[in-house]
């Protein structure tokens, strides 16, 4: 069994066993709020990158039960930039993108945990913490970054996320965000893009939970 597939198995055990006790917590709360992400408040415009969305399939979004999802490009400076953004207020349907970049084909080189500043009027203006992938497939380099949210903050461990949801307000759920661009003409230039467009993406995103 390979070291990601324990990790989950191991983080799913933890997070069942927690779940359990913050259901029992959460019973003695008041009833949840509604919780609608807006993700058409993420800017199309991000310094000198232009974003356009695109088309999602629906057999894919009903599959992981999401309850809001943008795909969305962005062009500028480099090579473009993907954004993913997933929301479901159940904590097992936010899936680690970690194990999808294998799956179609990429060969993990390099996968370390980051920190990205961002300046949120919601939420707080805590780094943010995500985990950073360079991937090799052929003659391509990718950088994929990627982050889950609760509300509260951010977090590179999918095992934690489910944590913070399954103790967190009722109905809140949890976001994952993943970014991708080619590692041109250099991995540095390449992280700054994927950075900037995470920092600018990231508040108006969980801007729902605070409304």
């Amino acid at each position: 069994m390979s070291a990601p597939a324990r990790r989950y198995l191991t983080a799913l055990g933890l997070v069942l066993a927690f779940g359990g006790a913050g259901e029992a917590i959460r019973v003695t709360r008041v009833p949840p709020a509604a919780y609608r992400p807006d993700f058409a408040a993420i800017p199309l415009r991000i310094g000198e990158y232009q974003g356009r969305d695109l088309p999602i399939d629906e057999s894919i979004y009903k599959f992981l039960g999401a309850g809001g999802m943008i795909e969305r490009e962005y062009v500028g400076p480099g090579a473009p930039v993907r954004l993913s953004v997933l929301y479901a207020s159940d904590w097992r349907s936010v899936h680690s993108p970690e194990g999808c970049y294998p799956a179609q084909g990429w060969e993990l080189v390099s996968n370390e945990k980051v920190t990205v500043p961002v300046r949120a009027d919601r939420g707080g203006s805590q780094p943010l913490q995500a985990r950073l992938l360079r991937l090799h497939k052929g003659e391509q380099t990718l950088l994929a970054l990627f982050s889950f949210a609760y509300k509260g903050g951010t977090t590179p461990d999918w095992a934690w996320m489910g944590l913070r949801v399954a103790l967190g307000p009722k109905g809140a759920g949890g976001l994952v965000f993943t970014l991708s661009t080619l590692e041109k003409p250099n991995a540095q230039a390449a992280r700054a893009r994927i950075e900037q467009i995470f920092a600018a993406a990231y508040p108006k995103a969980i801007e729902f939970w605070y409304r």
